[in-house]
């Protein structure tokens, strides 16, 4: 039987990134339709700050409990408006929870069947922010214009002008990502047509094995 260390290394690594608000949950999505194994870093954040997990209780010594709600968990629209403020305030938490959300991506890598298929797609926005990019063997891209990026991030969150744009501005400019990508896929048209460009990619991805 292969150790776990055997079977992540027989995976091809594809580091989803892009912009926030750039569509990059439906690419991920598609790609799980596909057959390929996936990985949604945000989910992972939001497990490894749940009560009785470490990043938990660093993060209430960090910004008190005033971060938490009434059950005890952590805020994510509180700790948001903090940190898209706060400069050296995002960095700590990226410091707090990064290790963890590491860790527990490379334990789901090692528990992929490579017999399902060789192709894992993880999504993480700040992948080139955080410097982990190296750990992926190919990148894609999720791109849009601002205009658009803003538009759906105001829609779909209900943030004020002001808040969206700390969002947007808290992470690389997507013109600055596109400079890391082997592939790029384009969210800015109907869904249609960012299907066949993934679509493609995946074909792209599998010629590659």
């Amino acid at each position: 039987m292969s150790s776990d260390s055997e079977t992540a290394d027989t995976l091809l690594k594809i580091g989803l990134t892009g912009g926030i608000a750039c569509g990059k949950t439906n690419i991920l999505r598609r790609f799980r339709d596909l057959g390929t194994h996936t990985i949604d870093a945000d989910k992972l954040a939001r497990q490894v700050v749940r009560p009785g997990q470490p990043a938990h209780q660093a993060i209430v010594d960090r910004f008190g409990a005033d971060i938490l709600d009434s059950d005890g968990n952590v805020d994510r629209p509180r700790l948001g408006e903090l940190i898209f403020r706060d400069e050296s305030a995002r960095q700590d938490l990226n410091r707090i929870v990064h290790p963890w959300i590491l860790a527990e991506e490379d334990r789901r890598l090692a528990d992929c069947n490579t017999a399902k298929s060789r192709l894992v797609v993880v999504d993480a926005a700040l992948m080139i922010e955080v410097g982990t990019i190296s750990r992926y063997d190919v990148i894609v891209v999720a791109f849009c214009p601002p205009e658009v990026q803003l538009c759906r991030l105001l829609r779909r969150d209900r943030l004020t002008r002001e808040q969206a744009l700390q969002r947007i501005q808290s992470q690389l400019s997507i013109y600055q990502k596109l400079t890391f990508a082997d592939y790029v896929i384009d969210t800015s048209g109907e869904f249609s047509n960012t299907k066949e460009q993934i679509d493609h990619t995946y074909r792209e991805l599998v010629s590659r094995l």
